[in-house]
């Protein structure tokens, strides 16, 4: 069934022949054709057939909530997940309650940052977070869209916001994909949109052209408690002039990207699978866009510093090499 599935969807890139032509091979699922995942998981997999001698199959596929319960099923070994999505699907909780937890699922390596941005018009009502929770604001329900119904990008939206006491019922949630984000904001349906993407964003350059823009700071206390209560998140700054109204730095928080693998792959397949994307295949990884340069060593456990999910012995075995696990 597994040779059949890679047969019959499409598109994907196989990467075959080297040192693990005979071995073992796994096949990845990464995000949409039109997303950065692809092609970096397709970048990531052709650095470890040239310089690791192992073979990647690399899927398009819905993305992390996809990639994960393909995995449970074997019909991928390794795959792409948001943060939040792969501790859901590994705790067995949220949209993942139903299917119980996912103990075969582990950490391989964090990609690059992708920062948080509630983006409001920049005389608009809305000055911070908290200006969201009606039951504090006045009695004020303001329109909100986090992303696409059930996406990642939903679900960190409502982390964050509940550090503010903001949530579904008390603001006007209006989970929308990243075009109808930004036609509902540049029609003035909807006061505020969210993305927690990599910068700059097209998306949010798009909605802020003709007016300008406030990204709602998430710093201080309030971004101690995220961190600290979800793990995944990491400080992060949107620069100054980055986008039009954006006129000084705003402290924010980002989330990276999770590449996960099925315990059961081999030891040595993922350890040479990090040893080849970290090491002589680095310089070409980095290269697949802007995002991409903050995929480096120091930041490849980011987001799973306290081991919030298992990692993979070859990972574990490869960071402790390189000094980032005790």
């Amino acid at each position: 069934m597994l040779f059949r599935s890679i047969l019959i969807v499409a598109p994907c890139l196989v990467f075959s022949g080297g040192a693990g032509e005979q071995g073992y091979s796994a096949v990845m699922g990464s995000s949409s054709l039109g997303g950065t995942w692809y092609p970096t998981a397709a970048r990531m997999a052709g650095a470890a057939m040239e310089h690791g001698g192992i073979i990647i199959t690399v899927q398009s596929s819905g993305g992390g909530t996809e990639n994960v319960r393909l995995m449970r099923q074997n019909q991928y070994q390794m795959g792409l997940c948001e943060p939040n999505i792969a501790n859901y699907a590994y705790k067995g909780i949220k949209l993942f309650k139903d299917d119980g937890p996912y103990d075969n699922l582990t950490f391989v390596t964090n990609l690059y940052p992708n920062a948080a941005c509630a983006v409001v018009m920049k005389n608009g009502p809305i000055k911070t977070m908290s200006d969201y929770n009606m039951d504090s604001n006045g009695g004020k329900k303001y329109g909100f869209a986090p992303g696409s119904p059930g996406s990642g990008d939903e679900y960190c939206w409502e982390e964050i916001f509940s550090i503010y006491g903001a949530n579904k019922t008390n603001m006007n949630w209006k989970p929308l994909s990243h075009n109808e984000r930004v036609m509902a904001f540049k029609d003035r349906i909807l006061e505020g949109i969210g993305y927690t993407t990599a910068q700059p964003s097209g998306s949010i350059i798009e909605a802020s052209a003709q007016t300008p823009i406030k990204i709602l700071e998430i710093t201080g206390k309030d971004r101690e408690k995220v961190i600290k209560e979800f793990p995944w998140y990491s400080p992060a700054v949107i620069p100054a002039g980055m986008y039009n109204g954006i006129d000084a730095d705003v402290e924010t928080i980002s989330i990276g990207g999770f590449v996960l693998a099925n315990k059961d792959v081999p030891e040595d397949f993922i350890y040479r699978y990090l040893s080849a994307v970290y090491g002589k295949g680095l310089k070409n990884v980095q290269g697949v866009a802007e995002a991409t340069k903050d995929i480096k060593l120091e930041n490849s456990i980011n987001g799973n510093e306290t081991a919030s999910m298992a990692f993979h012995a070859g990972a574990e075995k490869f960071y402790k090499e390189k000094g980032l696990l005790k």
